[in-house]
């Protein structure tokens, strides 16, 4: 049967707008925002917090000697500043707190203050990957490769982030100066050599 040409173009024009509905149905989600928190207790294990798609989902411990443990989780309340609070356990018995000192808007170098029953509270430095954990004892090889070649205002700007303090000026000349730092929840101490230029030449782990 031969249909008259207006009805056929109707019919075509039909055709295409369903097409293209159903293209934008099946377009791609927007990739979710993943971002990790790292920091460090006074008794050595060391944390991985996740941030994933706008909220807090689990902490991930790590400890030399220890295996590797995983807390979930859950959103509690948000407190008078306006700071989201999240509650989860460490081996289904101690009770974990996670406050979201950027107020949800989390982002590289933002912290989050993670607490412990019995263990206290530690701050924790936010990044897009996931890095080396301060629990394994390899953050001095990721603030080295971190650190050689930026500015040396860049790299204090780093130490502050990941809870740094400045204490001394070792040596100042007219080739180098030589700042050491130190870092209160592990007693870390750590010296970074920045030349005449401004670089930074060389980090050396004092403790």
């Amino acid at each position: 049967m031969n249909l008259p040409l207006k009805i056929t173009r109707t019919i075509a024009a039909g055709l295409t707008g369903i097409s293209l509905m159903i293209a934008g149905t099946a377009a791609p989600a927007r990739s979710a925002q993943q971002l990790f928190c790292t920091g460090r207790m006074n008794n050595g294990w060391g944390y991985n917090a996740e941030f994933l798609d706008g909220r807090f989902t689990q902490i991930r411990w790590d400890r030399s000697g220890q295996p590797p443990q995983v807390s979930t989780l859950t959103f509690y309340r948000t407190n008078a500043q306006g700071q989201p609070i999240y509650r989860g356990s460490f081996q289904a018995a101690t009770a974990v707190t996670l406050i979201d000192m950027g107020k949800g808007n989390v982002r590289p170098g933002s912290q989050v203050s993670v607490g412990v029953e019995e263990w206290g509270w530690s701050r924790g430095t936010c990044s897009a990957s996931a890095g080396s954990n301060p629990g394994t004892g390899d953050w001095f090889t990721e603030l080295r490769q971190d650190l050689i070649g930026t500015s040396g205002d860049r790299s204090r700007e780093w130490m502050r982030q990941n809870n740094f303090f400045f204490t001394q000026t070792m040596e100042h000349t007219n080739t180098r100066v030589v700042e050491r730092w130190n870092r209160s929840s592990d007693n870390a101490i750590v010296d970074v050599v920045i030349a005449s230029n401004n670089v930074v030449t060389d980090v050396r782990r004092i403790r």
